[in-house]
């Protein structure tokens, strides 16, 4: 009888709680989490107790080295992605890694007091397509799976987009998308020293990764082969540096960035001449706006993803709520809001790591993977050239 697929998690942080909260739902496949790995102890007993973990490694390299683990999930800060996948494949263990793939993060002898400010975007980019190399070389000399953590492609409205599509014989012609909220509050994502970029490379590889999938899937359709994103036009801000918004006393929206954009577009037209145009910001009230719209040449779909009306709540008096979760990053639970009924599954997580897990034990390739993920960040880098620039950028000739 075949074991269980042995699965690890690099990180105690929030990419580690919704990846162990959406295990538990996983169905009809034979795994278990046998271990965790994070920097700071007291999140990963409580993990470790909340989950039923049997075990917490004291060092990345311990957990990598166990013979007893066959995949590596990666929730670690994004700095960390590029030398973990390397690290993993090398040891033969299969990898599911969270948005981003890569990213730069300042230069080898950079301190912590660098910033992106005079940085060269070009230089960036070529950086980043070069680890994206290493990791496919390395990747397909180990023989292991690679799993990209982009859970839109798994969020059911936008699968079932998708299949609205396929069904219409469609042409996408446009594809209209959005992820915003606003403001992390997380301290790593306010300087590119440790998010490697703003809200594009934060929020809009989500919309991004979508509008590319879907694109991917018609050319499969119909010539066996993705269709690919061809060039792209771009234009990044700081919207919370506006003048009269500072001076205001209240701020509602997430202000103290470093070096990073909190509002960035992107027009992506695709080897057919379709387009797909995504936006992200830090800077938008009232919760995660997640939505993408698909434009065919016989039919057009949206997928709410958040927020929809699945359920609807209102009080007049937040403390009503206090005690319960509603949805992510509202600013106040008073009035109508749009509870969350099983935000895991709608934003396609347990999905996401149900095809993960299947893909590792059957040996083949996931709806997410490396192609998508070096595809998603090729566009983003693409795009801070772009919008250095303000020109577009072929991603063939340009990149050459």
């Amino acid at each position: 009888m075949a074991k269980p697929l042995r699965i690890a998690i690099v990180g105690a942080g929030f990419a580690a709680q919704f990846h162990l909260a959406s295990y538990r739902k996983v169905y009809g496949e034979d795994f278990e989490i046998v271990g965790l790995y994070g920097p700071t102890s007291a999140r990963v007993l409580n993990l470790m107790r909340q989950f039923e973990i049997p075990r917490a490694y004291d060092s990345i390299g311990e957990l990598i080295a166990d013979p007893n683990i066959d995949v590596v999930d990666i929730c670690a800060p994004n700095h960390l992605h590029v030398p973990l996948i390397l690290q993993a494949a090398e040891s033969g263990k299969h990898i599911i890694c969270e948005k981003p793939l890569g990213g730069y993060f300042g230069p080898r002898d950079a301190d912590e007091l660098w910033t992106a400010a005079g940085a060269s975007r070009r230089d960036m980019l070529q950086t980043v397509m070069a680890q994206a190399k290493t990791i496919e070389d390395t990747v397909s000399r180990a023989g292991v799976t690679f799993c990209y953590g982009e859970n839109w492609v798994y969020a059911p409205p936008i699968t079932k987009v998708n299949r609205l599509m396929a069904a219409s014989g469609s042409t996408i012609l446009r594809i209209q998308a959005e992820e915003s909220h606003s403001g992390s509050h997380a301290k790593y994502a306010k300087q590119w020293r440790t998010a490697g970029g703003g809200s594009l490379l934060r929020l809009g590889v989500h919309p991004i990764g979508a509008a590319i999938y879907l694109k991917y899937e018609e050319g499969r359709r119909r010539t066996g082969k993705p269709i690919r994103v061809r060039s792209v036009l771009a234009q990044v801000a700081s919207l919370t540096a506006i003048d009269s918004f500072l001076e205001q006393s209240r701020k509602h929206i997430v202000s103290d960035w470093v070096d990073v954009e909190d509002w960035g577009t992107v027009t992506m037209t695709f080897e057919d001449g379709s387009v797909g145009q995504v936006t992200s910001t830090d800077t938008s009230l009232g919760g995660v706006r997640n939505y993408l719209t698909a434009n065919g040449s016989q039919a057009v779909a949206t997928a709410n993803i958040n927020p929809n009306n699945t359920c609807m709540a209102y009080t007049p008096d937040g403390q009503y709520f206090e005690s319960e979760y509603l949805v992510e990053k509202v600013e106040t639970k008073e009035g109508w809001t749009f509870p969350a009924a099983d935000e895991d599954a709608v934003t396609g997580y347990v999905e996401e790591l149900r095809d993960f897990v299947g893909s590792i034990a059957n040996r083949r390739k996931p709806k997410s993977d490396l192609l998508l993920a070096m595809d998603v960040l090729t566009v983003v880098y693409a795009s801070y050239l772009s919008a250095e620039k303000c020109a577009l950028v072929n991603l063939n000739s340009d990149l050459a």
